[in-house]
C-alpha cells in the first residue's frame, strides 16, 4: 500500500505552524484569484467568439463533412502536448486527407519532429507584435474545425476565435472557456493522459492503452542504438536512465527531489550492479557532472534532440525521473518509469500501467534514496521474471491500472558517507536549453 513520505521535520511545532500559516494564506488567495478569474475568462470566452457560428455541433456532423483543414492548439510545455497525443493522432487516422496545423509554443516546438503528418504554423508568443502577426495569418488559412487541446486557457479561446472557424472542439468543458466551444467530446477524467485516450475513443478510433504516440523517426533511433552501444554496457546489468531535474526557478525546485538524495540513489544503483546513464539538459548539466565527480561509474550523455532522446530511450531498462516531458516521452517508446514527485501529481500525470510506479510525498524534497531504489528494484525483478515483455519493434502494451510503489526500508547504503552538493544549486539558473515542462 502506498504511503507519502512524512516530512523529516514535522516535530517542529514553530516550522509546522510557519508552513501552516502560510498554506492558508495561499488557499485564501487562490480561492479570492479563482472567484474573479473564472467570470472573467467566462466572459472573455463569450465575448471573442460573439459573432462566430455557435450552434452545438456532435461527432457525426463532422462525419456527414469531414474537415479538410484542422487547427489544433496547445500553447504550453512539451508534457503536456506529448499527453495530447491520443487526440491528435485519432484525428489524424479519421480524416487522414485533412492538413493538421499546430499554433504551439517555443517550448513544445521540440515535439515536431515526432509528430511528422503535422503542419507547424507560427509560435504563440505572448507579446503584441507576434499575435498580431497570428491574428493576420490565422483567417486566411480557412480552418474547418480548430481543437484546444488545453481547455481551461484563454489560449486556445482566443486563436480558434481569430481564425473564424465554424466549429470549435474541445476533450473536456470548462466553467471558464465554455461559451467559446461548440463541439464538446465530454472527456471528463482528471488524468490529463486519459482524457485525451478518451477523447480519441469519442472520435471512434480506440487506441489499447493510455499512452502518449509518437513516431521516432529513423535517423534518430540510429542515433540512439550508436550511443548505447558506445556506452558498452556490461553483459546482464540492466541500464537504468536518470533524469536531472530541472532547478532553474521556484516552481521547478518545488517539485524536484533533493539533489543529495539524487546523488545517494545513484549510488546505491551502481552499487548494486545498474549502468546508469544520467541526462540534462543546459544547466542541468552541471548538477550531471557533480554526481558523475562523486559517483563516477555514472555516465552523463550528450546534449540530445528530443527525437534522439526517444532513440535512446526506447533501449533502456528503465527510466527515472520527476514529471517532466521527458518521462511522458519514454512512456510513448515503451520504457518502464519511476515517477519522483509531490503527491498531487500522481492523478494527473502518472504514467499508467503495471511497469510504472510513482514515490511520491507532500513534499518531493522529503522523499528518501531508498524509496526510490525499491521501485527501481522491483520494476527491473518484475522485467527479468517476464512478467511483461519489451520490443524495439513494437511497443508495450499498456494495462489500465496503476501500481503505486511500497515504501518499506532497504537495507543501508554500503559505501562512504556521501559528500553533500545540494548547495551548488540552490541559487536559480537561466535555463540554456529546452524546458521540457
Amino acid at each position: 500500500m502506498f504511503k507519502s513520505m512524512p516530512r523529516s521535520d514535522a516535530s517542529d511545532p514553530r516550522r509546522r505552524n510557519a508552513a501552516g500559516r502560510r498554506r492558508a494564506l495561499r488557499g485564501a488567495l487562490k480561492t479570492l484569484r479563482i472567484r474573479v478569474k473564472v467570470p472573467l475568462m467566462r466572459w472573455t470566452s463569450g465575448l471573442a467568439t460573439w459573432l462566430l457560428d455557435r450552434r452545438p455541433r456532435v461527432v457525426e456532423d463532422l462525419d456527414a463533412r469531414p474537415p479538410r483543414r484542422i487547427l489544433l492548439v496547445r500553447c504550453d510545455r512539451i508534457g503536456d502536448l506529448l499527453c495530447s497525443t491520443p487526440l491528435i493522432a485519432a484525428l489524424h487516422r479519421k480524416w487522414p486527407e485533412a492538413e493538421i496545423t499546430l499554433v504551439g509554443s517555443p517550448k513544445n516546438r521540440a515535439v515536431a519532429p515526432l509528430l511528422p503528418y503535422l503542419t507547424h504554423g507560427p509560435e504563440f508568443r505572448r507579446d503584441p507584435l507576434a499575435w498580431g502577426r497570428l491574428a493576420a495569418w490565422l483567417p486566411r488559412q480557412r480552418f474547418d474545425l480548430a481543437v484546444s487541446l488545453r481547455t481551461e486557457v484563454l489560449s486556445g479561446v482566443l486563436i480558434a476565435a481569430a481564425s473564424r472557424t465554424p466549429v470549435r472542439m474541445v476533450a473536456n468543458a470548462s466553467p471558464r472557456t465554455a461559451p467559446a466551444f461548440n463541439l464538446v467530446l465530454g472527456c471528463e477524467d482528471a488524468h490529463h493522459l486519459r482524457r485525451y485516450w478518451l477523447a480519441a475513443q469519442r472520435l471512434g478510433v480506440a487506441f489499447p492503452e493510455p499512452r502518449p504516440i509518437i513516431e521516432v523517426p529513423e535517423a534518430a533511433d540510429r542515433c540512439g542504438a550508436e550511443m548505447v552501444r558506445a556506452l558498452m554496457v556490461p553483459e546482464g546489468a540492466p541500464l537504468v536512465g536518470v533524469a536531472i531535474p530541472n532547478r532553474t526557478d521556484r516552481r521547478h525546485r518545488n517539485r524536484a527531489w533533493s539533489a543529495d538524495v539524487l546523488v545517494s540513489f545513484v549510488r546505491a544503483l551502481v552499487a548494486d550492479g545498474a549502468c546508469v546513464v544520467l541526462f540534462a539538459a543546459g544547466v542541468e548539466r552541471v548538477e550531471a557532472a557533480a554526481v558523475r565527480a562523486v559517483v563516477p561509474q555514472a555516465r552523463v550523455l550528450p546534449k540530445l534532440s528530443l527525437a534522439e532522446m526517444a532513440g535512446v530511450q526506447r533501449r533502456l531498462d528503465l527510466w527515472v525521473s520527476t514529471p517532466t516531458g521527458p518521462l511522458h516521452l519514454a512512456d510513448a517508446v515503451g520504457t518502464p518509469t519511476v515517477m519522483v514527485c509531490a503527491d498531487p501529481f500522481v492523478l494527473g500525470w502518472a504514467p499508467q500501467g503495471v511497469q510504472h510506479r510513482q514515490v511520491c510525498a507532500a513534499d518531493a524534497r522529503d522523499i528518501a534514496h531508498h524509496a526510490v531504489l525499491v521501485a527501481v528494484q522491483e520494476l527491473l525483478a518484475q522485467q527479468t521474471a517476464g512478467m511483461w515483455r519489451r520490443s524495439l519493434n513494437v511497443l508495450a502494451t499498456v494495462p489500465k491500472t496503476t501500481s503505486l510503489v511500497s515504501t518499506t526500508p532497504i537495507a543501508p547504503e554500503r559505501d562512504s558517507p556521501l559528500t553533500s552538493i545540494s548547495g551548488q544549486f540552490a541559487e536559480p539558473m537561466i535555463a540554456a536549453n529546452v524546458e521540457v515542462k
